[in-house]
């Protein structure tokens, strides 16, 4: 590794106080003993000779824990910082965010100091693309992985989905040691995620001493991959700086950095030097759009509320000085006295504002520093880049200017590790800090995920997993033609084609899942009284998780005899207790039995049970069964007689009459929990569809049995989906709109205006995130996914066999 060249003398930046959300000490005589400090250290350290790379990184060490220290009094933590839907968000709803992540940045005193720092990484395209798409595996369904895979071709095409946008935060203190220090950040850590995530719901989280040395190597070796483990450091004897340092650093251009690695990587680091009179929170949303390797730095330290007073004190009583200077200067040459320069006077009257700002509210003033840094394989590369940054500066009124002869001390201060050694800063409010929101458009790209389509407004591509959320619950809404069965069908298709130890079950009443069924090589149950396709609702299936299966499948018999025989009324306490008498006598003989002797009970086994007890009333039970147990609509009282091994089965309950729909849908979900139980005890995942969710909830017993399966759904590996278009029913009922509500995944497409003000009254979405499920095409809406809320574009290319095989469109059906 080669020496580093000294650098030249540098000078401190100067500007006027220009408004209230700028204002310079640079030259003031009122610099604060900790900014002279600060020159001090900074002239120590320029005039230090570093002969390798390491010694350029300015900081001692960055433990397992994520503790950096810095020197021997400043210690620094990183957060990583969630995304918002701050972009998305209504005005008021954007003023309101920016008020509480103000609140925040209010938070810290005058030991402390702020970094917010936002990294645009180029990513590999193929690397992403082999992320994303689906292996071939020779089973009969190759031909639509391929199909999938080239249609993820085309999304990537289209986006900016080689870039990777993330957020942080690094809080540094001044600490006596390391105890102390680690005691401080820990309690900084909790409250700073406490606060942000009262911003939106954002979330933050610490990162590791391992993530911080991966952030650091794809700023310095962004080419190079990490390979790292802090166990193996005690026995090789190397630091994190011998890890994240690349090969050599340039630094003898004055305005660029060369970092040399695998190969050279050149740097260029902006300072935002002029600010315009209005700051815009647009600002970063801006930069980042550039499609580059660029990292966006905001260094905030808070004055002491005292100091900071007394600062513009001192600048309003310069001005003073220098409007009488110039008033008579003025009269000396025979003008008026009042002919004062406007950018003085101006100046001298948003200080006296910014003062009684100070006096009478709680801002604090902040000494910041805004860097960018941008990255490129070539100078040629590199200055096309910045003329870029600079181009989006000009557009929001600002100018980005290199930091010339500073580029070490810059290079450091662009890394999140939370120090800034520059001698280039602006003082701004509270308020202006926080208007440089770092908050953009919101993304969703999870590891293992699947495709959900693109994003509107960024045109990335949407990759989740509903493993990843709370509950996994999930509905898919849309009027008729939106679009839902479609999306539907396109994420069945895909736990299909990619995850196959998954079962997929699906509740069809419209025949519409028969084609897909088919093409997956599933198995079809119709459901119906004269239905060869048996299953007895009665059996009961071990449950590990459940103290007592005998009361919970006793509970059942309950409901499902109230559904068949309770009437307007329901039955009566004798009629129940007489019920509960028998099923408990069935399956307690059922479990005592040898296994090889073992009958599941059914509803003839139940018939027989109520007709030897001794009251007359179950007689009477019995006569009333006799229909179901033996008579026209036996086909629920036989044996199973289906297959429970193939992964993809359809419950086919088109043919279902009007009288037996409640009953065969309780039927049908007894065996789909009972298929849920025994997968996880085998360790799989099922994914349930239920289609024309709204038909559960036409019977009382029918919705709380469903609602039960929503409840209990995480813990049991089961994602349970209803998809619906009649959503004006479905709010009516209070049971449906708490399994909307506590859903952590909703697919809204078009929607009719009613139905639209009451889903947005319900979720809480602003007017602008409602307008993405008003009076849009089929295939486009808003979807959420845990945090994420995401305009979507779901399209699938009518040419494809994908599209003929999930298309519910009457002609095209004809023409499959």
């Amino acid at each position: 590794m080669f020496p580093f060249s000294r650098r030249g003398e540098t000078a401190t930046k100067s500007s006027s106080v220009a408004d209230n959300r700028e204002a310079d000490h640079a030259n003031s005589e009122s610099d604060s003993k900790r900014s002279q400090n600060k020159k001090r250290d900074k002239q120590s350290y320029s005039r230090r000779t570093r002969n390798t790379a390491q010694d350029a990184l300015a900081y001692l060490g960055l433990t397992e824990s994520g503790i950096c220290v810095l020197d021997d009094r400043r210690y620094s933590i990183t957060l990583k910082l969630g995304d918002i839907n701050y972009q998305m968000a209504a005005r008021e709803h954007q003023e309101a965010l920016l008020e509480r992540y103000a609140q925040w940045i209010n938070s810290f005193d005058a030991s402390q100091s702020l970094q917010i720092s936002v990294i645009n990484r180029r990513v590999d395209r193929a690397a992403l693309r082999r992320a994303v798409e689906m292996e071939y595996r020779g089973d009969g369904l190759d031909s639509y992985r391929a199909e999938y895979n080239d249609m993820i071709d085309w999304r990537l095409s289209e986006g900016r989905n080689d870039t990777v946008t993330e957020k942080y935060a690094t809080i540094t203190i001044d600490a006596e040691n390391y105890e102390s220090a680690h005691t401080r950040l820990m309690r900084l850590a909790n409250e700073s995620i406490t606060f942000l995530r009262a911003v939106g719901g954002c979330k933050a989280g610490m990162v590791s001493g391992y993530g911080r040395v991966g952030i650091l190597n794809s700023l310095l070796r962004p080419e190079s991959r990490l390979e790292f483990d802090y166990s193996s450091m005690a026995v090789s004897g190397l630091t994190t700086k011998d890890v994240v340092a690349p090969w050599a650093i340039d630094f003898t251009d004055p305005n660029t950095v060369c970092l040399s690695s695998e190969s050279d990587t050149y740097a260029q680091i902006l300072f935002l030097d002029r600010l315009p009179a209005w700051l815009s929170d647009q600002l970063i949303r801006d930069l980042t759009e550039i499609n580059t390797n660029i990292a966006i730095s905001l260094h905030a330290r808070p004055f002491d509320p005292g100091e900071g007073l007394l600062h513009v004190n001192r600048r309003i009583a310069d001005m003073e000085i220098q409007t009488a200077n110039e008033q008579k200067r003025a009269a000396k040459q025979g003008y008026s006295a009042d002919l004062v320069p406007h950018s003085l006077r101006r100046a001298h009257q948003e200080a006296v504002e910014l003062r009684r700002q100070l006096e009478q509210s709680n801002e604090k003033l902040f000494s910041t520093t805004m860097l960018v840094m941008v990255q490129a394989p070539s100078k040629e590369e590199l200055a096309h880049r910045v003329d870029r940054v600079r181009e989006v500066g000009r557009r929001h009124s600002c100018e980005f200017v290199t930091t010339k002869w500073m580029n070490e001390d810059a290079l450091n201060a662009s890394l999140p590790l939370g120090r800034c050694d520059l001698p280039l800063f602006r003082t701004l409010t509270t308020a202006s800090v926080a208007v440089l929101v770092p908050f953009t458009v919101q993304e969703l790209l999870d590891e293992g995920g699947l495709y959900y389509g693109v994003n509107k407004l960024s045109r990335n591509l949407i990759i989740g997993s509903r493993q990843a959320t709370m509950n996994g619950n999930a509905f898919y809404l849309g009027t008729s033609g939106a679009g839902k069965s479609m999306f539907g069908k396109s994420e069945i298709a895909q736990v299909l084609a990619s995850r196959p130890h998954d079962d997929v079950i699906i509740i069809d009443p419209e025949r519409e899942y028969v084609p897909l069924v088919e093409a997956f090589n599933g198995q079809r149950i119709e459901i119906h009284a004269g239905s060869t396709s048996a299953i007895n609702p009665m059996e009961l299936v071990d449950d590990q998780m459940d103290d007592n299966p005998v009361r919970r499948k006793s509970e059942f018999v309950l409901s499902m005899c109230e559904v068949l025989i309770g009437g307007q009324f329901g039955l009566n306490s004798a009629a129940r207790s007489i019920i509960d008498r028998a099923a408990s006598q069935l399956y307690n003989e059922f479990q005592s039995a040898k296994p090889r002797n073992r009958e599941q009970p059914t509803l003839r086994s139940l018939f027989d049970a109520l007709r030897a007890q001794p009251e007359p009333e179950a007689q009477q039970i019995a006569t009333s069964l006799e229909l179901y147990a033996q008579g026209s609509f036996s086909g629920f009282a036989l044996p199973t007689n289906v297959d429970r091994d193939n992964r993809l089965t359809l419950f086919d309950i088109s043919l279902l009459g009007q009288d037996m729909t409640t009953f065969g849908m309780l039927v049908v979900l007894e065996e789909v929990w009972s298929r849920v139980v025994r997968n996880r005890a085998r360790g799989r995942v099922t994914w349930l569809y239920v289609d024309e969710f709204h038909v559960l909830f036409a019977n009382e017993y029918a919705a709380r049995y469903f609602q039960s399966v929503f409840k209990r759904a995480r813990k049991y590996g089961l994602n349970p989906t209803g998809l619906t278009q009649n959503i004006e029913e479905l709010l009516l009922n209070e049971r449906a709109r708490l399994m909307l509500a506590n859903s952590d995944v909703l697919a809204l497409l078009n929607q009719k205006e009613t139905d639209a003000r009451a889903l947005q009254q319900l979720f809480g979405f602003s007017q602008q995130e409602s307008s993405y499920f008003r009076n849009v095409s089929s295939g486009h809406g808003l979807f959420r996914m845990g945090t994420a809320t995401i305009p979507f574009d779901s399209t699938i290319p009518e040419t494809t066999d994908m599209y003929r095989l999930f298309t519910t469109k009457f002609q095209e059906q004809n023409r499959r």
